[in-house]
């Protein structure tokens, strides 16, 4: 590992600033989005205000945990290159952030699927064919997203504290 390390030294540096930086980007125009939506949103007819404010709400919630994320390896990249540093808050309690994106997750699945529900209603039998497949394939695509951040999270949970061994070995 130590050599690998050594080896891309220069690349992990570069991925190191690049990361900090799309991460702080991407957290701090997540957090800033939701303004501009309401801004934006209050102009539209009541029930396209409410659908859209709820979806476009999860897309900013993904925009801040992907710059959570970049955050967070940009931490273990320094913790990996940085003999002296101490894992920052971001990094040490990194699957409890992915925790809260799996239950956000799972709340959008759980849109889609009373989006299916919904359609069900729909007249329009073609209409009612294309709502439901977009339906289900979202509803799917959100509950395998939230089972591979599962895996994620407790990979995180359990490799920290080795790294953590390693690192004071050397």
């Amino acid at each position: 590992m130590n050599t690998f390390i050594k080896k891309n030294e220069k690349f992990l540096k570069c991925s190191f600033a690049a990361l900090r930086f799309s991460g702080w980007f991407l957290l701090v125009f997540g957090l800033y989005c939701p303004v501009i939506s309401i801004v934006l949103l209050r102009n539209y007819k009541p029930g396209i205000s409410e659908e859209m404010s709820i979806t476009m709400l999860l897309i900013y919630l993904t925009l801040m945990f992907f710059g959570l994320l970049g955050i967070g390896l940009a931490q273990l990249i320094r913790y990996l290159l940085d003999s002296n540093y101490k894992p920052g808050f971001i990094l040490r309690h990194g699957d409890k952030f992915v925790y809260v994106y799996v239950v956000l997750t799972l709340i959008a699945a759980t849109l889609h699927f009373f989006s299916f529900v919904n359609s069900l209603r729909m007249t329009d039998f073609e209409e009612q064919l294309l709502f439901i497949s977009l339906s289900i394939t979202q509803t799917v695509y959100h509950v395998a997203k939230a089972l591979i951040l599962i895996g994620i999270a407790q990979f995180l949970k359990r490799v920290m504290p080795i790294m953590d061994e390693h690192q004071s070995l050397v």
